[in-house]
């Protein structure tokens, strides 16, 4: 049956379409295929987006700004934490060795105490027999008041001074006056005496040499006794003679004697330097010998 006019228009027209559509299809494969999967700056750029409502993307400055701001943050948390570690092994290995410290005393030490009440406040002579007994020193150790002072109220200068002891202590000291000689030996470092006596015109020569005497407590002191008129004459007083001086923590050391000393003369020792230190407001008062525990004395003892 032959077709009319109309109906061959009508078929030519959906061919026409097909073609067309398989044209348009095959252009969007070919679209799809070439195009790029998304980078992470555009992933990033869509979230933004996505949390900000808007199409701006953020200003490469502001960008770089937080990621530094970032890595600058997570160096810093590092670097606490490596601080953190260190305080924290430090601070462990002094309180370690504050415990051994505390822990570790001598088997002599252990037993020179085992029987004897270390708080209990004695009087002068029964102090002396007490310390010593205990003294375990293989040599003649020395006996020595250790003085605490109690805490200053205001700004004080540096407690110091000499006594004048009716006995020797036994202590040897190595004396010299000072001479213009002498002072070019300190120069180059040779200070080898305990007590440097000098006269009052050869106190200014001296300046020269008072940061080397200085912190050794080397320094001629008219407070000590060791500026005087006769050095020669002050040299023969030196064993008779005490000098203290209080430490940075408010202690005061004075040697009266050697254990071998007799009692009676350590006693009258003890008893001149009580007395001169009356009027130091004091918190305890101990006797000592170089090796073994302290003996407290009562504090109304004169």
């Amino acid at each position: 049956m032959a077709k009319t006019k109309k109906e061959e228009i009508v078929e030519k027209d959906l061919k026409t379409a097909e073609i067309k559509a398989e044209k348009e299809a095959e252009l969007d494969k070919e679209m799809n295929s070439d195009q790029e999967e998304p980078t992470d700056q555009e992933i990033d750029e869509i979230n933004t987006e996505k949390k900000t409502g808007t199409n701006e993307q953020l200003p490469s400055e502001v960008a770089a700004i937080n990621e530094d701001t970032t890595t600058a943050k997570a160096a810093t948390r590092g670097a606490e934490k490596v601080e953190e570690k260190k305080a924290t092994k430090t601070k462990q290995s002094k309180q370690s060795k504050k415990t051994a410290q505390k822990k570790v005393k001598s088997k002599k030490y252990t037993e020179a105490i085992k029987d004897f009440d270390q708080r209990k406040l004695h009087q002068i002579e029964e102090a002396i027999e007490q310390v010593k007994k205990l003294s375990y020193s293989k040599f003649d150790g020395t006996i020595t008041l250790d003085v605490k002072l109690a805490k200053a109220k205001k700004e004080e200068e540096s407690v110091r001074g000499t006594i004048k002891l009716p006995h020797p202590t036994g202590k040897t000291q190595k004396v010299k006056v000072a001479s213009e000689d002498l002072i070019e030996q300190i120069k180059k470092g040779k200070t080898d005496f305990d007590i440097l006596l000098t006269t009052p015109a050869m106190m200014p020569k001296l300046a020269v040499v008072a940061k080397i005497l200085g912190p050794k407590g080397k320094m001629p002191n008219p407070k000590d006794g060791t500026v005087v008129e006769n050095p020669e004459e002050a040299m023969k007083e030196i064993e008779q003679t005490v000098r203290y001086r209080m430490d940075a923590g408010r202690n005061l050391h004075i040697p009266i004697g050697k254990v071998s000393t007799k009692s009676s003369k350590l006693a009258e020792n003890l008893s001149v330097v009580l007395k001169a230190i009356t009027h130091l407001k004091k918190d305890s008062l101990t006797l000592s010998p170089t090796m073994g525990p302290g003996v407290k004395i009562s504090l109304s003892v004169k």
